[in-house]
This record gives C-alpha cells, sequence and structure tokens, in this order.
C-alpha cells in the first residue's frame, strides 16, 4: 500500500513540463518524455488546447483533426539537452494570463493524463496552486 503511494507521488511531481512565456516554449521533463514515447514516432506534433470542462490547457501528441490547424514540432535543444515545442496557438503568454502567472518568467507546471468523452488521450497542464505565486 505504501509503495503504491509512493510510486503515485512520484508520478506526480516528476511528470512536468516548464512554460517560458518569454519566448513560448513548453519543455517536457525527462520522465514526461519517456512517458510520450516521441522517440518511437516517425513525427511527433503537438496540439494544444482549451478544456473548457476541466478549466486547463491540455495537449496531445498526432492528433488526427479534420480541419488543418496549428500544429507545432516536437524539438530537441542540443544547447540545453532537452525537448519541448513552441506553442503558438495558444501562446504561453496567454496560458499564463488564464492561470494567473507573472508575465515574463517560467513556471513549472504539472501534467496529468486524461481522457475524454470519445476516449482521446490528452494531457492536462494542470493549474498552480495560488499559495505559491501570491
Amino acid at each position: 500500500m505504501i509503495r503504491k503511494f509512493l510510486h503515485w507521488l512520484q508520478e506526480r511531481l516528476s511528470c512536468y513540463v516548464i512554460a517560458d512565456a518569454t519566448d513560448n516554449s513548453v519543455t517536457f521533463s525527462r520522465r514526461l518524455f519517456h512517458k510520450l514515447r516521441i522517440m518511437k514516432m516517425e513525427q511527433a506534433k503537438v496540439y494544444v488546447f482549451w478544456v473548457r470542462a476541466v478549466g486547463c490547457y491540455g495537449f496531445v501528441l498526432n492528433p488526427e483533426l479534420d480541419t488543418e490547424t496549428q500544429l507545432a514540432d516536437v524539438m530537441y535543444n542540443h544547447k540545453f539537452k532537452c525537448v519541448g515545442f513552441e506553442s503558438l496557438v495558444p501562446t504561453v503568454n496567454r496560458m499564463f494570463y488564464t492561470y494567473g502567472l507573472p508575465a515574463d518568467s517560467r513556471c513549472k507546471l504539472t501534467v496529468r493524463r486524461a481522457k475524454t468523452a470519445t476516449g482521446m488521450v490528452y494531457y492536462q497542464i494542470c493549474r498552480p496552486y495560488e499559495k505559491r505565486f501570491r
């Protein structure tokens, strides 16, 4: 029982993104990167959207969409040795405004795996606790 709880806690703390409002970039944590299995994909594209039911932003990898939509390429940064994408629609600045975070900053945001009513798997970019950013 305790082992299960510790595993759950470790998953919660290690699956996150670092959102940077100065350049609209979203960087994956190592555990999230491995969980997404991006290396096994031929081409990795990300679609970012607002989840109205939960009240947070979310993203999905390689979605099957009927209409032409703005998708971001997943890229590797050689200088900092990290993987992420540039979110243009919606921008990271828009996410920060919605979440009430300070502009022109970086923030570590927890990511949770979830499913839509139709069964599509997506990842929620959770709101931070307000106590941390007062």
